[in-house]
């Protein structure tokens, strides 16, 4: 019952105190419940024990897992050099100098607690800063920095914090034995986090795959993922929890609207979700922060040789030399490892001064420094109590208040903006809910004769959508309206799937002769084309051979054997796998030059092979080939007319002023599908029912688009 009435409590004292930030918009949030949890504590008594393992099992996995699967992958990729040396070399630095740094302020702690003191502080939160990144006009290059160092320096610094409690708790410590441990739990972590979210992602897929696609049954397997991985992790295979779901976020299937495998109800369900849990895990952790500081300092009061007032210096001290620290790390490589010019070398320059300035400012501790610290252990293996707890506890909190406060004060003036700062876990969406209306009247009777089903009505606004948007886009030339038009097609062809009419086209559907006499006219059609292009000098001899090793692949794909349909998934899912995975390992071997021109020769092969296959297919239309093919052609036809507009999607310009077009587009697109939607209700041919279920899915996808704008 004590642990209930405590959740009760902590989540009382976190409303309160983020209704107070909504008034005191200048204030970061964090500190009022900071500040909440003091009074709690002075007023009713509070105290709260805190268990290492689950504490860290309950906070670090989803907070950490959360980070990685919005951290955009590109950015992460593009920037791993800088991202590697502040995750790694600069936390090293920063233990080695400021272990001695604090040995030196305070020598009566032991060497192996003056490091876990300043390994705990090495973790950096994002969160803090991206608030004001665009009106503070701080670089994208180092809002993605923080944000991509946060996800390997919260595994790097909470290594090092284990192993530095784990020397003082034992008094025992081996260099040599640290280092190979430490490889081989990072390695073997990030091993078993990419592991088992490829089994997680292949679930997910297949429940889908099988119509399983309750929102809230997904967002509950999405909140468990982290813990169960890290559970594994941690107590079966004994290597590092905290890598595991550092790695299985970043792998995580993304729930942008890009994955469109998910409904939007399913992408926005499970952001909203995760937005609600990240907010209380933060601010849980802040307000224990707050209940945890008047014991820490009351004991501090009775200390004979450390008071409150000298351990608020030696914290300021500390901050400082982080800064510094950081600061250095940062004009250091910037000087030496990122210049574009190598000939004209110039060591003093305004311009990194100034970026190396935000960047050591910018690294703000927060809830994962605060989840290492409260998890620091009471007693040794000897019985005697952890060394300066408590002057660790509340050095540790004052960095933090420190750290934040510098953050909020010094760049808004540095960079003459005065917009609030949002730190992780604080920044929920807060758009107003969907406009649903739920009032919809069941009993309404509609002719059954004219009645569409949800899938045929879902059909019929889309095909619309895609003729209005069609007409729009004169001479099909605009790339806007070309990948608009694509992702509608792909979403029509996904219904298909699901519908209980006749099966989409497909390379696995085979069900007859006249199925395998059309595949076979146009694969012959594909290999003309290509035999041409080559001949005509237009794609390369490899370029080629790929294509027509893959067309012939096709055609023996029509007389192999079929599996069911889970047995099907599966291997189509492994060799996905295997196919990601060799472009992972040749890629770095592979120049740009020639990628791009692979992918080049790919897309002008596909598209000449679709036209050439389109014309057949029309040429047997016109001989009334319809009758003979039962149909068919129709089918075969849309699905090259879908490869062709899926193909020009793929060659979309993906530019600044591209990508606001294409949203603005978006957005009307939906605005044509209520519009259908109201039309199909007026003539009676859906339900009011059905109507208001298609306006829920529309408005989904309208929040999905808000989501990831913002």
């Amino acid at each position: 019952m004590q642990i209930v009435e405590t959740i009760i409590l902590i989540i009382s004292l976190l409303i309160v105190a983020n209704i107070i930030s909504h008034y005191f918009v200048s204030i970061p949030a964090s500190l009022i419940q900071i500040v909440a949890g003091v009074i709690a504590a002075m007023t009713l008594n509070v105290k709260i024990m805190v268990n290492t393992e689950w504490f860290l099992l309950v906070f670090i996995a989803p907070i950490l897992f959360n980070d990685g699967n919005r951290f955009p992958k590109k950015e992460l990729w593009k920037l791993k050099g800088p991202i590697m040396g502040n995750a790694i070399i600069l936390v090293i630095v920063s233990t080695v100098v400021g272990g001695a740094l604090v040995k030196w302020l305070v020598p009566s702690l032991p060497w192996a607690t003056a490091f876990t003191l300043v390994a705990v502080l090495s973790p950096t939160d994002p969160i803090a800063v991206q608030s004001i990144a665009k009106k503070a006009k701080l670089p994208d290059k180092l809002m993605h920095l923080i944000s991509g160092e946060s996800l390997i320096n919260d595994a790097s610094g909470l290594i090092c914090f284990k192993y530095a409690v784990a020397a003082t708790v034992t008094g025992v410590f081996s260099l040599r034995s640290a280092t190979l441990d430490f490889f081989y739990i990072a390695i073997v972590g990030a091993l078993a986090g990419a592991v088992m979210i490829w089994i997680f992602n292949g679930v997910r897929l297949y429940l889908i795959n099988q119509g399983v696609d309750d929102s809230i049954l997904h967002a509950i397997i999405q909140i468990l993922i982290p813990f169960i991985i890290y559970y594994i992790a941690e107590d079966l295979l004994h290597v590092s929890g905290v890598v595991a779901v550092v790695i299985a976020g970043i792998l995580n299937i993304s729930s942008s609207r890009t994955t469109g495998a998910f409904s939007p109800e399913i992408r926005l369900v499970s952001s909203r979700t995760w937005d609600m849990l990240v907010y209380l895990l933060n601010g849980f952790v802040f307000v224990l922060l707050g209940i945890e500081i008047p014991f820490a300092m009351e004991e501090l009061i009775h200390n004979d040789n450390m008071n409150t007032f000298k351990a608020l210096g030696f914290a300021f001290v500390i901050w400082v030399a982080l800064v510094v620290i950081r600061f250095i790390w940062s004009y250091f490589y910037s000087t030496f490892f990122e210049r574009s010019d190598r000939t004209n070398f110039n060591l003093f320059s305004g311009t990194r001064f100034y970026y190396s300035l935000m960047s050591g400012i910018s690294g703000v501790r927060g809830a994962v420094t605060m989840v290492g610290v409260l998890s620091l252990p009471f007693v040794t293996n000897s019985g005697a109590a952890f060394p300066a707890r408590t002057l660790l506890l509340f050095i540790a909190s004052a960095v933090i208040i420190y750290s934040l406060l510098g953050a909020t004060i010094l760049i808004p003036l540095i960079t003459k903006s005065s917009a609030p700062i949002t730190y992780r876990g604080n920044s929920i969406n807060t758009d107003e809910d969907l406009d649903i209306d739920d009032e919809a009247d069941d009993t309404e009777v509609v002719s059954t004769k004219t009645e569409l089903t949800p899938n045929e009505a879902n059909k019929v606004v889309l095909e619309k959508t895609i003729s209005k948007l069609r007409a729009e886009n004169l001479d099909n030339r605009d790339m806007v309206y070309t990948t608009v038009i694509a992702e509608y097609v792909f979403n029509l062809h996904n219904l298909q799937l699901k519908s209980n009419g006749p099966d989409p086209i497909s390379k696995k559907r085979i069900k007859g002769k006249k199925d395998a006499e059309l595949w076979d006219v146009c694969f012959n059609c594909e290999l003309e084309a290509v035999e041409e292009l080559y001949d005509n000098k237009k794609i390369s001899e490899d370029g080629y051979d790929t294509a027509v090793k893959k067309i012939e692949k096709y055609k023996k794909g029509l007389v192999k054997k079929r599996y069911n349909q889970t047995t099907e998934f599966f291997i189509a899912y492994f060799r996905r796998t295997i196919r990601e995975l060799t472009r992972f390992i040749h890629l770095p071997f592979v120049k740009q030059e020639e990628v791009i021109q692979y992918n080049h020769e790919a897309v002008i092969a596909s598209v000449a092979g679709a036209k050439r296959a389109l014309e057949k297919l029309r040429e047997l239309e016109e001989n009334d080939g319809e009758m003979a093919y039962d149909n068919l052609l129709y089918v075969f036809q849309r699905h090259y007319e879908e490869r062709l507009e899926l193909l020009q999607g793929k060659r979309r310009n993906h530019s600044e002023k591209f990508n606001v077009e294409r949203i603005n587009l978006e957005v009307n697109a939906l605005s044509y599908q209520r519009a259908y939607v109201q039309d199909l209700l007026e003539q009676g041919k859906i339900s009011r029912v059905t109507a208001n279920n298609l306006r829920k899915n529309i408005n989904y996808s309208e929040e999905v688009i808000n989501f990831d704008i913002q």
